[in-house]
């Protein structure tokens, strides 16, 4: 690559140790950092994935107070896990992770392995994480490429291709690779992150502030928003989805307390796979909502009209990755129908959902609820915690 060779190879031995300085005096406190725990280092790395630093914050910490260590989460149960990362998104990280920590404990006897191959092994990590672990945790030169190191080596080198192109791809590693060799790497890795996170940011890049102006060529060119450059993405395609908040009390008092809903827990397989969720339904695109049709869709034997509550005919909008969900919550209330009429509806829902379970408001709380039905839920006035993915 002609960017690291020649003089350009002393312009980034150069410009590493610009941004080594700026970083030691520059850095942000964080509970991963500097602790010489390969074990803080993958938890948050994987809890960082497409996630802001203030996200995590609140995660972090809680999750390593409970899982101090490989052994302990390898031993706990799923629906555990999952619920201190009950907010934080993407929870196939949080699954590879729990399945990553049972690999350390009986391939390795309970230690993160310090060799490239070992660690690439492991459930869920690609070469990412895999750099961030053995530079930060091991002091390897292994490389990183994310987000932000893209942004600042997309904006030092001008990079006017795609960045989402294979060949580019290559450049970018290949640049990260040159500018990790030498002393610190892992320090070096967290200062690219760290310059891309709060100074060569993408909406409003602070240049007068970066340690790397002198020798950036978007900054010279008075052109740092046109990079990187990325293909215009894939507008996400609607799916129309009703979701059912069932509702019953475990008494005859209208009282906050005794109210329960029903959720069931998804396979744990596919997107929210093993997560908690209100029973929901897809209807065509084509059709409008047809509330009162949802309803007979669970209990035909309800008489018309009793007992229910329809929303505002007002959709909650919920974004995954490539799809977004536009989601019409019904409150179905219960309270004023036989146990048989009740028992019917539990059998009538097991045969669409699987296992039907009842659940109070605080019991919700600590359920590891997906996004799309945590937001429904409080959409409709449900008091639940603020956690990410809520909408608030």
């Amino acid at each position: 690559m002609s960017e690291i060779n020649g003089d350009c190879a002393h312009s980034v031995v150069k410009s590493r140790a610009l941004l080594l300085s700026w970083y030691d005096s520059n850095k942000r406190t964080l509970p991963w950092r500097d602790v010489g725990d390969p074990w803080a280092t993958w938890v948050s790395e994987i809890m960082l994935q497409q996630t802001r630093v203030s996200s995590v914050l609140e995660y972090f910490d809680r999750f390593i107070t409970r899982f101090p260590n490989p052994q302990t989460l390898a031993e706990a149960e799923w629906d555990e896990v999952a619920s201190l990362w009950a907010g934080l998104g993407y929870y196939s990280r949080a699954k590879n992770l729990w399945n990553g920590a049972k690999q350390v404990v009986e391939k390795h006897n309970a230690q993160i392995p310090s060799d490239p191959k070992s660690v690439r092994a492991l459930s869920g990590i690609g070469p990412y994480t895999a750099g961030a672990i053995l530079s930060i945790a091991f002091g390897q030169e292994a490389a990183i490429v994310d987000g932000n190191v893209i942004r600042v080596f997309s904006r030092l080198y001008q990079i006017e291709e795609d960045i989402k192109l294979k060949d580019t791809q290559k450049r970018l590693w290949a640049l990260a690779e040159a500018w990790v060799k030498g002393e610190r790497p892992g320090d070096l890795n967290q200062a690219l992150m760290e310059l891309g996170a709060t100074v060569c940011t993408p909406k409003v890049p602070m240049c007068l502030l970066c340690p790397m102006q002198e020798n950036c060529q978007a900054y010279r060119t008075s052109d740092p928003l046109k990079y990187p450059v990325k293909s215009k993405k894939k507008k996400k395609r609607p799916i129309e989805t009703y979701l059912a908040l069932i509702l019953k009390r475990k008494s005859h008092q209208l009282d906050k307390n005794t109210e329960q809903y029903a959720v069931f827990q998804r396979d744990n397989v596919g997107l929210l796979g093993g997560l908690w969720t209100l029973p929901m339904i897809n209807y065509s695109p084509l059709e409008s909502p047809q509330f009162n049709d949802y309803l007979s869709f669970f209990a035909k034997e309800v008489e018309p009209d009793q007992g229910v509550t329809l929303t505002s005919k007002t959709k909650v909008k919920h974004a995954f990755t490539h799809k977004e969900w536009h989601l019409w919550p019904i409150l179905y209330d219960l309270s004023g129908q036989s146990t048989q009429c009740i028992q019917e509806l539990e059998s009538h829902l097991s045969l669409s959902f699987g296992d039907i379970q009842w659940h109070s408001v605080n019991e919700l709380d600590q359920l590891a609820l997906g996004g799309p039905s945590l937001k429904a839920l409080i959409h409709m006035g449900i008091t639940l915690r603020a956690r990410r993915g809520a909408g608030r």
